[in-house]
């Protein structure tokens, strides 16, 4: 089976990579020219350590749930 996958951030290329295991046919379609979206991370060229080029993200909500989440995991 062929398969269109728009958008290649993390969720796409792990859906791409289990089609693909499968044996499905993938197509790719991403506005970047990797892979990844803003998990991607690029080996530095001088020190050759892997750096995470989008830097840090952080999750916006008003739910008190995952705000309690995020203050147990640091504890």
């Amino acid at each position: 089976m062929k398969f269109l996958v728009v958008g290649c951030g993390l969720t796409g290329a792990v859906i791409s990579r289990h089609l693909a295991d499968a044996g499905h046919y993938i197509t790719i379609i991403d506005q970047r020219s990797h892979i990844a979206g803003n998990c991607h991370t690029e080996r530095d060229r001088n020190t050759g350590i892997m750096e995470h080029v989008y830097g840090p993200h952080i999750f916006h909500t008003s739910d008190e749930w995952y705000g309690n989440i995020s203050i147990n995991m640091v504890k």
